[in-house]
Formats: C-alpha cells, structure tokens, sequence
C-alpha cells in the first residue's frame, strides 16, 4: 500500500525531475576552468562530518561519507524512491507477512581484504539495536521490529531483552539472513529504511577486535548507547563500498581511497582513484577553487547563486524538487549546564530554562518571522512556505493546511500575555545558533532576532554560528535554547516527518521536550496502517497538531541547485540521497 500511494504521490515530481535535470552551462562569459586532478573528485563544502558510524550518525555530512565507503542490503535505483537495486542482497522475498529474507551476495570482500559473509549482515543490524544511540537513527529498526522506538524508556532505563534483538533478525543458512517482524509492515517503507546509511553492513571482525560489542549477550547492555567518543567506528571505517576511509582528522578534510576489493569492479569501474571532501566555511575561498579547477563541486549558499551566472565551465543543475524542509525549533526544557540562556532567570539578561514551555511565547516568535522577506532574500525566491514538517511530494500533503504569517501585532500580543509576563516589560536575552558558513540560516536567525528587537528593545537574541558537528552536539546534549535545522528524508513517508518532528522520542522533538501522547498515538497508527483514508486522516490531523501545538517554526521547502565543472558527468538527483554530488559511482571525470 505504501508503494502505491509514493507513485502517485511522486508523478508530478516525476514530471518536475525530467525538466529540472537537465544540465546547463551557466550563462555568460568568463574564463575557462582548467582540468586538474585527473582521477580525483574533489569537493569544498560547509558541514562537517559528525561522526562514521552507521548507528550514530543521522545527519548528511556525515551520511554522505558512509554512502562511499559501506553499503546495505539494497539501493535506490537511479532517481526513484520506490524502486531497488541489489547491493549486499541478491534477492528479497517474503515467508509471511511478519519474515522477510534476503539472499547476500557471494563473493563480496571488505576493504581490508576480509570476506562479507551472512554473519556480518545479522551482526550489522544487531549491533545498531544493541548500541542504539540517543537520537540516533535505529529507532527505524526498533519500530517495525519490536514496536517500540528504542531500547531505553523516558528515564533511560533498558526496556527490551537480548531474546528479542536476536529474534528480529535471525542467520537462516550460509546465504540467507530473515528479519521477523512484530506486525505486517509495509514492505516499500522497510526497503528505504535499509537504504539508508544506518543499513550499512561492517565487518563484524574488525569492530570486535577494536573492542566492540563481541556479538553474545552476556553483557550486551554494557555497549548500549555509548558517548560518541566510545563509538568503535566514529572515526574508523570498513566497508564494502567503492572507496575506503584514507585520513580524517577532525574538523578537517576527508580523504577516501579506492576499494581495490570492491566487488562491481569488473562491472563497473570505480570513477575515481581518490575522493576528497575539504570543509571551507568562506564562499570567495569555494567559489575561487571551483573557477581555478582546484575542486569540482562547491557549496554556493542560495544568497550568492549570481556569483556563478556568468561563469564558463560550470554546469548549474537547477530546479531540484527537494523533499528537505528547514525549520526552527523551540527547546521546552533546556539543560541547566547552558551558556546560550544568558543568565538563565527571566531578569532581561536570560530566559528561563523552560521559557519556551509556553505556547503563547512560541505564537508569540512564530508570528515574528517574516516569510516573504525570508523566502526572497535568503532562497532567492526558490522555495515555497509550509506549514507543519509536511512536504509536498509526500503522500497525504494538505495543500490547504494552516500556515502562519508575520504579524508584528499579534506577535506582541501573545509576549505580552505569555506564562511568564509581560515579556515587553521584563525583557530576555539569548542565543540563536545556526551552523557554520549556512547563510540562508544565518538570513532566517537575523530577521527572527530583527523583528523581536523591533518589537521591544528588551528582546536581545544574539546570532551565533557554530560548526557542525558542534550543533549536533548541543541538540542530543539539549544545551541548545532554539535551533535552526533541516530534514532530509529517511524514507520517502510522511511517517518520516512525523516521527523526528512530533514524536516524544524523535530526532528533534524528544531533545526539545515535545511530548503529546495523542500525537504519539496517531503517528504510531499512521505507520502501519495499510487504509489510505485512514491514513490522510492521520496525516492531516498532524498537520493541524503542528499548527496547533506549535513545536517550533516550519520555514520553507526549497528547489535544489548544484555547481559541477563541465568535466564532471553522470549527476541524477534522488531526493533521498545524502550530499551535494548524489550517487558518486555512476559520475565521471574527463577533459574531453
């Protein structure tokens, strides 16, 4: 039922995706851009890679490096987000409606040289339920598996058994591995899941012998949600992937080499002999490499997509139909160890640590944006507003959903008449963080902190920008006061929106201290319900929650754009995929 709601819902961005791919050299003259560095990709980006492991990392920069050097059971084919490709699986098929099996291919080596065998695959996904990091992104095993989102309960405390992670994924024979799950789940909604980097298969050789979780249950809860120091593989990587991990020091660059064992060599050579990501927070540093040759794609912010119109040898993709989604979002308890609340006290010089517990505080700074100014400004007029973590080119979008709009007016309103007082009156004081070289964020925090200030001077919110793997820090660690984010999709569900945003346990709902059980209730429903009425229902409900409850402030749902040299080829766009380049094994580099 999935699959066939994502087609439908997907045949006007089909339509969009056969337009807006075409690859166009960028208006104008200029000089040429030499050819350098044949054999090379080079890439000069923002964020910097929070960590390498598949069961810890959940954001994109860190996502995109694990897509190069591991991979999954399956793929995405091409473009599509509903259709597959075998990557450690040969083949897939169901026992029942609760067990599925998948063949794993022969013959596959990691790149160290060690064989890939079904032991690695069960090891794989046992080891992310054992571990399950805060936040992290294994709770997309947990639900379907054991219908729960996670090993731990609300004060930490293990909630499931060893019996139960060993029963979710069981070694059928030498060849075949069986995932068994708790309920019928949608068969098309699993395959993305394991899609995704979190799917990667590791060598379970190396991570025990790098003192990982040995793979008996004797003492399993001792690796269970490990700090991120403690992460076996949070610098370290053996993968089956086309490339290897060769350095990383961070916060530095990232430099891959091929996989000489990788096992669609003889099919498909890989492209490049070596990847290079360098992290560079200037725009006139990126932009300079990328017209010298010395990269083959930069990050150019939306803010300064002029600088390149004119330009020769770049070939401008255009007109993306992203299903990523930015947005603000409100801390309701923050932690006390703090230095972005000020004094913490609401005495003009901080906020309280619960300040945005209150609704009328959060009316108050969501009728204080201002989209238009935002969405011309800051995204050049390329992105269109939500309302709710929603976004077109789901299944059950609401075109008609309820939106908010500047209102400078009912904006003091609500500050006036908050929990805490008249805000006007008392005045607060804290810090607003965005990350690092992001200036459509650092746009979006400044008319935020304007618009406060123009309502009273006693509204001080200070615009700080901190890197990457920092902000990510502060989010699981709920030091944060209100943070600027973005999603991109696990999976290609409405499911996918609702579980980070709204539920108490999400990515960003459970460290802010969003908690409504009736929304938990119906985005646990709408998961697994195969009615597509029922389904719209659920979906639609949560949109008016959002607008209703108010978790944080839903900006805009942008078009994509990328910046290659000509010498670059082979680009598709799938929505889903993690990074600027897309799907870096069907590229290639040549002068001619």
């Amino acid at each position: 039922m999935s699959k066939r709601v994502s087609k439908v819902g997907w045949i006007i961005m089909a339509a969009l995706l056969c337009v807006s791919l075409a690859i166009l050299p960028a208006c104008g003259g200029g000089g040429a851009i030499p050819y350098k560095n044949p054999g090379v990709f080079v890439q000069q980006t923002i964020g910097r890679i929070d960590s390498l492991d598949p069961c810890y990392c959940y954001d994109t920069a860190s996502g995109e490096q694990i897509y190069y050097m591991y991979e999954g059971l399956l793929g995405y084919n091409g473009t599509s987000t509903d259709t597959f490709v075998g990557l450690m699986a040969t083949d897939y098929y169901w026992v029942n409606s609760t067990s599925l099996r998948f063949n794993i291919r022969p013959g596959v080596r990691f790149s160290n040289g060690d064989n890939m065998t079904v032991a690695d695959v069960e090891y794989s996904f046992e080891r992310a339920m054992v571990e399950d990091p805060d936040y992290g992104p294994v709770w997309m095993f947990y639900f379907p598996l054991l219908d729960t989102y996670g090993s731990r309960n609300s004060t930490g405390n293990i909630t499931i058994t060893s019996a139960e992670i060993d029963h979710a994924v069981e070694v059928v024979n030498s060849t075949c591995i069986e995932f068994n799950f708790v309920r019928p789940f949608p068969a098309t909604t699993w395959y993305q899941i394991v899609c995704g980097s979190w799917g990667s298969i590791v060598d379970k050789a190396y991570c025990v012998a790098h003192g990982d979780w040995p793979g008996s249950w004797g003492n399993w809860t001792l690796y269970n949600n490990p700090a991120q120091t403690n992460l076996v593989l949070q610098s370290r990587a053996m993968g089956t992937g086309p490339w290897a991990l060769d350095t990383w020091t961070p916060p530095g660059e990232i430099k891959l080499v091929k996989n000489d064992y990788y096992w669609n060599a003889g099919v498909h050579a890989v492209p490049f002999d070596r990847v290079l990501t360098q992290f560079v927070d200037s725009w006139p540093s990126r932009k300079l490499a990328l017209l010298a040759g010395d990269c083959d794609i930069a990050y150019c912010p939306r803010t300064n997509i002029a600088d390149l119109a004119g330009v020769a040898d770049v070939n401008a993709v255009s007109g993306l139909p992203e299903l990523t989604i930015d947005s603000f979002y409100f801390n309701q308890n923050i932690t006390s160890t703090t230095t972005y609340a000020g004094s913490k006290t609401l005495d003009g010089n901080g906020i309280s640590l619960d300040f945005f517990s209150d609704i009328n505080v959060r009316k108050g700074f969501t009728y204080a944006f201002d989209w238009a100014t935002y969405i011309a400004q800051a995204m050049q007029g390329e992105a269109t507003q939500r309302g709710s973590p929603f976004v077109y080119g789901l299944p059950y979008f609401n075109p008609a959903a309820n939106m908010y709009s500047k209102n400078l007016t009912l904006a003091k309103y609500y500050l006036e008449h908050s929990a805490w007082g008249n805000l006007t009156a008392i005045g607060f004081k804290f810090t607003l963080i965005y990350n690092t070289g992001n200036l459509v964020r650092k746009t979006a925090c400044e008319i935020l902190a304007n618009n406060l200030f123009a309502i009273s001077p006693n509204f001080q919110v200070a615009v700080l920008a901190k890197d990457w793997s920092s902000t990510m820090s502060l989010i699981r660690g709920r030091t944060w006061v209100m943070f600027q984010i973005g999603w991109l999709p696990d999976y290609a569900d409405p499911d996918n929106y609702a579980v980070p945003y709204m539920h108490s346990q999400g990515t960003f709902s459970g460290p802010a201290s969003f908690n409504n059980a009736t929304v938990d209730a119906l985005i646990a429903e709408g998961a697994i319900s195969t009615n597509t009425t029922r389904r719209q229902e659920i979906y639609y409900a949560l949109q008016q929650a959002w607008y209703d409850q108010l978790p944080g402030i839903i900006l805009a749902q942008p078009l994509g754009r990328r910046f290659f040299t000509k010498y670059i080829s082979g680009f598709e766009f799938n929505p889903t995929t993690c990074g600027q380049p897309g799907n870096l094994y069907y590229m290639s580099k040549s002068e001619s």
